[in-house]
């Protein structure tokens, strides 16, 4: 199995963590939308830059600059042309140039359904459990496409299943999680009000539909009579295994007979497993129901709780203070009223801190050149050569590779206390051969032998040198 980051690169996530993530969150729906409406391959970069800008001016934001550059965005044009390009960068989008040399603008698989993903999550849309449920019995139910039993039949059967039960899941978590919100730091008349938006939210919607209408238990039996008759008609079952081998690419008979096995007999336990599941759904929604009433009475006959013991508390304090006139607000309170609350300041050093900031550079005219400069080429010449000395003389990571190839050559390895040391200048050359050594992208590589070596003063720790094997 690949690694997602190999993938999607290790930048991807960065919009959606950076300080701007809203804003790529609503430049990538607009790229979506318009790269999902598209009849042709891909949207046009410039009708998207338009969008995009369009995008900005309404929303109306002020100055935008990133961490990484100097330069303040300005105006919408140059914010829609910026995050596009960023988004390239990071790997949401990608560029082809058509036949008619115009740049349009793709969205990577990944992209596409990640962004489905968060807009499945924004909306909130409940599944129609009724179509999932009608879905399997109907392809279970389809004689004639049997003649391609795993690619018609199993595949989408199981994906089917794994999306019902998936959402069932959901609902048991969501009531749970619904109750709680409308019922935790509420008023006792809130938690009346929001009990009944419940009925009308979640009782009434996908907890009614799976007792009524949606109910798994009018299809289950003919369901589960299909799909074992499936693993027990031994034709069939080796036309479905051969199908999942072609579609698959399992060229092992025994494996990929294993492998549908799991499927079906998994797809088989789920729906004999449906009642216990909505046994569970019936015990939360019941209790948390029973949760709200009761946290309901309590407010409504109890009104000594925590909140208004504090609250009693401080109004206590408060009546001391207006009534003694001995004490002020300057003077530091007594030992036993600090102890009732115990609010300490905490403190701690932020990354946020470390960071440079931001130099924003700006473009002056350049000043002339006086009158009287002018090279001769004799001088421009003897210019040229110094500068190429001078390049040849640094301590580049080219210059570094050449002369490690030339003591190299014609060598497996060479150790450093080999090098002649003649000057400072040689002794630090080795200090940057083990320093480049050490980096992936050089063509030798190091290796530390740990004798210590003394050459010409110098002392260092003997190191071999060697090609790298790529």
């Amino acid at each position: 199995m690949a690694e997602l980051f190999d993938i999607v690169g290790e930048d991807f996530f960065k919009p959606l963590t950076s300080l701007f993530k809203y804003i790529y969150v609503d430049c990538l729906n607009i790229i979506y939308d318009a790269y999902r409406t598209e009849l042709s391959y891909g949207a046009d970069r410039d009708v998207l830059v338009a969008k995009l800008s369009y995008y900005f001016e309404c929303m109306g934001t002020g100055d935008i600059q990133f961490e990484d550059e100097t330069e303040s965005l300005k105006d919408s044009k140059s914010k829609a042309s910026t995050f596009l390009r960023k988004l390239k960068d990071y790997g949401w989008v990608e560029y082809d140039i058509g036949n008619d040399q115009k740049i349009r603008v793709i969205m990577p698989n990944h992209s596409v359904t990640l962004i489905q993903t968060i807009n499945s999550i924004t909306d909130q849309k409940e599944m129609e459990y009724q179509s999932e449920i009608s879905a399997i019995y109907s392809l279970l139910t389809n004689e004639e496409l049997l003649s391609r039993p795993y690619v018609q039949v199993v595949k989408p059967v199981y994906d089917h299943t794994l999306s019902l039960f998936t959402e069932l899941k959901k609902l048991n978590t969501s009531i749970r999680k619904y109750i709680e919100e409308i019922t935790s730091d509420k008023t006792a008349e809130e938690i009346l009000e929001n009990f009944f938006s419940y009925h009308d939210e979640v009782g009434s919607k996908a907890y009614h539909r799976i007792k009524t209408n949606d109910n798994v238990s009018r299809f289950r039996n003919t369901i589960l009579r299909r799909l074992q008759d499936m693993l027990e008609n031994k034709e069939r079952f080796e036309l479905i295994v051969q199908g999942f081998m072609n579609i698959e690419g399992v060229n092992d008979f025994e494996e990929a007979s294993d492998i549908v096995h799991g499927m079906i007999a998994e797809t088989i336990d789920r729906f004999r497993s449906y009642d216990e599941i909505v046994d569970e759904i019936d015990r939360r929604n019941s209790k948390y129901i029973r949760n709200a009433v009761e946290r309901a009475k309590f407010l409504l006959l109890n009104s000594n709780n925590a909140e208004g013991k504090i609250s009693k508390i401080l109004q206590y304090m408060a009546d001391q203070f207006n009534k003694d006139e001995e004490n002020n607000l300057t003077e530091d309170a007594s030992t036993d009223i600090c102890r009732l609350f115990n609010i300490f300041p905490q403190g701690f050093l932020s990354g946020e801190s470390l960071k440079a900031i931001p130099i924003s550079k700006k473009i002056t005219e350049v000043d002339e050149l006086t009158d009287g400069f002018i090279l001769t080429d004799e001088e421009r010449e003897r210019r040229r050569l110094a500068i190429i000395e001078k390049n040849k003389n640094r301590f580049s990571k080219k210059n570094i590779s050449a002369f490690v190839d030339e003591i190299l050559e014609g060598k497996q390895v060479v150790k450093a206390s080999e090098i002649e040391v003649l000057s400072r200048r040689d002794m630090i050359r080795i200090i940057f051969i083990y320093l480049y050594g050490k980096e992936d992208k050089t063509e030798y590589m190091i290796n530390s032998c740990g004798e210590l070596i003394e050459k010409e003063g110098f002392r260092f720790r003997d190191f071999e040198i060697k090609r790298r094997i790529r």
